[in-house]
């Protein structure tokens, strides 16, 4: 089953006008304008939730991180980093009337937790910059994607007519470090693999067990099990999905190799190669 490019742009427009009075707010830099009301202006905030993942699995529900009203936002005074606004996105319903000192603000938005690889949760994240003048209402957009990749695999149902036993290893990013992450060939929920702002590298290692019959013959032994590896490059709010089956031509020595497809669902494309199996 293939993926399918898909984006949902959530939009919910979050006014700092318009603030709960449980949400988290710093009196000093949000308090009551001043007398000659020369040193506040007004914040307009849209924030935007864009994961273009597009599965539900079994642990990981992604339409839940399309709702910005899930997400916590802060707005933070950059001169001195104090956090003047904290408050859930489903907390700007109501329109209470609040300020903003003139000023440089970051404003930050988030929902979920990073992990360096997960099976159940993932992270989205956004930032942006804005200055506030006297007397003017200034708007600012925060657009929040994923800070990871998504990595699933899918065996052709054909590897068992071949093979005992078959699973992936996932390696190489920074994340990870030396660490790495297994597919059984059981396995359906996908990998989300925490990442850099730039692409990274993945690498993966294929493991396999032939069956008796599909012993591949060196000299006089014959070896049961073997190896494929290959790399591609992962990036943030992306999927991948390699579809690995068999490519069997009878032969004296044994012809057992790989067909390798990797799935870049995000940009409607594939990219098929044969690897061939290493004995050991």
């Amino acid at each position: 089953m293939q993926m399918k490019k898909e984006m949902k742009k959530i939009c919910l427009a979050l006014s700092v006008l318009g603030l709960l009075t449980s949400c988290f707010t710093d009196e000093h830099e949000f308090g009551l304008p001043s007398k000659d009301g020369e040193s506040k202006g007004t914040l307009v905030l849209n924030l935007n939730a864009n994961a273009e993942f597009s599965s539900t699995t079994r642990a990981v529900n992604e339409s839940s991180y399309r709702n910005t009203a899930n997400y916590e936002v802060k707005v933070i005074n950059t001169a001195n980093d104090n956090v003047v606004l904290q408050c859930k996105g489903s907390e700007f319903e109501s329109n209470l009337p609040k300020t903003l000192d003139i000023g440089s603000y970051r404003v930050e938005a988030s929902y979920g937790t990073e992990s360096s690889a997960s099976r159940n949760e993932f992270k989205m994240y956004g930032e942006s910059t804005v200055t506030i003048k006297a007397k003017d209402e200034k708007s600012v957009i925060v657009n929040c994607a994923p800070t990871c990749g998504k990595v699933s695999v899918s065996f052709d149902a054909a590897m068992a007519n071949y093979y005992d036993d078959y699973n992936v290893i996932f390696s190489g990013t920074k994340a990870l470090g030396s660490n790495s992450i297994a597919w059984a060939k059981a396995d359906v929920d996908p990998w989300y693999l925490a990442l850099e702002e730039k692409a990274e590298t993945l690498t993966y290692v294929i493991s396999l067990k032939a069956k008796d019959e599909y012993l591949h013959q060196t000299g006089d032994a014959a070896e049961s099990t073997g190896t494929a590896t290959g790399t591609f490059q992962l990036e943030r709010n992306k999927a991948y999905k390699l579809t690995i089956k068999p490519n069997y031509t009878p032969s004296t020595n044994g012809g057992l190799k790989l067909g390798i497809t990797i799935d870049e669902s995000t940009n409607d494309h594939e990219i098929t190669y044969e690897v061939p199996v290493s004995w050991i």
